[in-house]
């Protein structure tokens, strides 16, 4: 495994309940403000591309869903499983893409968000913390080469749908600019981010 966060600061959120629960509050109540910027898109979608349409609160799903399998488990015993392999390289891969797609796209589009607090400062800081929280999964999750392809398919389903059924979140630019193809690129670059990062793939190459 590897993580930029030290082991002695990601400890209190995977080790210690009440500083999990607290992490749990807060991607809760971002995954609520997500869905609120989501809403003016969703009411002129059907129910079914939700999904593919709201990326960041979904990536926050999938991270708090990570965090609450730790309950009852812990660190030590933590288990890999197809299942629990695949939410856990799901999560990580889509907070780390979604994280620095937004820095990219509020810093591409840069005078049409800067300097408004929220839009450019609040976003940002937001989206960027979602990138540092995914480096607590390779404390306990693994990865393997199924749950690599599950997430490869998610990826390309969801950047299949942002540009070819304009289903990207809605920017205060005219055009998407080179996002079509900077957003596979990080697609690309997440996945190998999380074999890297959540060992079991990479340390033993008997892993399915």
């Amino acid at each position: 495994m590897w993580s930029p966060i030290p082991e002695r600061i990601a400890a209190p959120y995977l080790d210690v309940e009440l500083s999990r629960f607290l992490l749990l509050a807060a991607n809760a109540v971002g995954v609520l403000v997500g869905l609120n910027f989501y809403l003016g898109q969703m009411t002129t979608r059907g129910a079914l591309t939700w999904p593919l349409l709201v990326d960041s609160p979904l990536s926050l799903c999938w991270m708090t869903a990570s965090l609450l399998t730790l309950w009852g488990l812990g660190r030590r015993y933590y288990p890999s499983s197809p299942f629990l392999d695949a939410l856990n390289t799901i999560a990580f891969a889509s907070m780390v893409k979604y994280g620095l797609w937004t820095a990219f796209t509020l810093n591409y589009f840069f005078s049409a968000y800067y300097p408004d607090v929220w839009s450019y400062w609040g976003i940002l800081f937001t989206h960027l913390v979602m990138v540092a929280e995914a480096f607590l999964l390779p404390y306990y999750g693994r990865t393997s080469r199924f749950a690599l392809g599950v997430t490869a398919c998610w990826f390309v389903a969801n950047d299949v749908a942002d540009y070819a059924f304009d289903l990207h979140p809605h920017l205060r630019s005219a055009t998407t600019g080179p996002l079509p193809w900077v957003t596979p690129l990080l697609s690309l670059g997440a996945l190998a981010l999380a074999w890297y990062c959540l060992d079991g793939g990479r340390d033993d190459p008997t892993t399915l």
